[in-house]
């Protein structure tokens, strides 16, 4: 719709104004949680840092998987200079990529610190539907990830796209999805005080959200993204988030690997309850 935005005579990309916006409300957000969290803000600052590397890592390297074909056939105008490699490193991004990127930044924090990051990735968790919700509001307005041909009500018509056809009446599959991000992220604040296992409202948000791109990959209208009839995202959906999502949301806290044996880096051998007290948390991260 508009792939550009004009400020003071500068043309900004709208999507990447959107990440920013995005980026900056999520993070607002997780600050101010944390006194009454009671978690450091140095703690989630770093927390957060780690995340945001391994996301951008993981969102760009799905992306290069997915496009190898794209990459061999143009491999002389991509690598003919380092500006050209540059340009087109800095366009394209995956969000399962990212989210599984975060995951493994969440991870490799607790183990290098060696602290219980339990507390911070439940906070961090929180804003991830609403720095997606922006972040589909950016794809919409630069028309990349658009939806299928489409005459009904709210349908859209892109004119400027960067990656829609132009002059196609199409779903607005990318409001679509922002709107239920949004509804994601205050129901996770609603639940906030009623989940009481650690890292459960993960399981919420892995199973809602899950199922809800996997049908919404149905109405995905942009260049051929899977094998096997489905898209890679929905079986990233099948097979990954919504299984780790319901054993997130069972699973009983001392037998729960993802949280004891992953996100705990300084937990006591053969005491694991132990570990995820905030005092253990605290004193681990001094």
């Amino acid at each position: 719709m508009q792939p550009f935005i004009n400020i003071a005579g500068y043309a900004i990309p709208s999507y990447g104004m959107m990440v920013v916006i995005g980026s900056l409300l999520s993070i607002a957000v997780v600050l101010l949680r944390c006194p009454k969290r009671k978690i450091p803000l140095d703690n989630q600052l770093y927390f957060t840092a780690f995340i945001l590397m391994f996301t951008l890592l993981g969102a760009k390297l799905l992306y290069l998987i997915q496009n190898l074909p794209q990459l061999w056939e143009n491999a002389d105008i991509i690598f003919e200079s380092w500006s050209s490699f540059l340009n087109y490193l800095g366009g394209g991004f995956v969000f399962y990529g990212g989210l599984i990127g975060g995951c493994i930044g969440a991870f490799c924090y607790a183990k290098f610190f060696r602290i219980n990051g339990v507390a911070e990735a439940e906070n961090f968790v929180l804003i991830i539907p609403l720095f997606h919700c922006c972040g589909r509001i950016g794809c919409f307005l630069a028309g990349c990830c658009y939806g299928i041909k489409y005459d009904g009500p709210l349908a859209v018509t892109f004119t400027e796209s960067l990656g829609a056809p132009d002059g196609v009446s199409l779903f607005p599959v990318q409001l679509a999805e922002a709107g239920l991000n949004l509804l994601v992220f205050f129901l996770l604040l609603a639940l906030d005080k009623r989940l009481k296992k650690p890292l459960q409202n993960f399981g919420v948000y892995a199973i809602i959200y899950g199922t809800e791109r996997f049908f919404l990959e149905f109405l995905r209208g942009d260049s051929a993204r899977g094998v096997w009839i489905l898209s890679t995202s929905q079986w990233i959906s099948l097979l990954i988030l919504i299984p780790v999502g319901i054993y997130m949301l069972v699973c009983r806290t001392d037998k729960n690997f993802l949280v004891w044996r992953m996100l705990n880096g300084c937990i006591p051998k053969g005491n694991p309850a132990a570990a995820g007290n905030s005092k253990t948390r605290q004193a681990a991260g001094k």
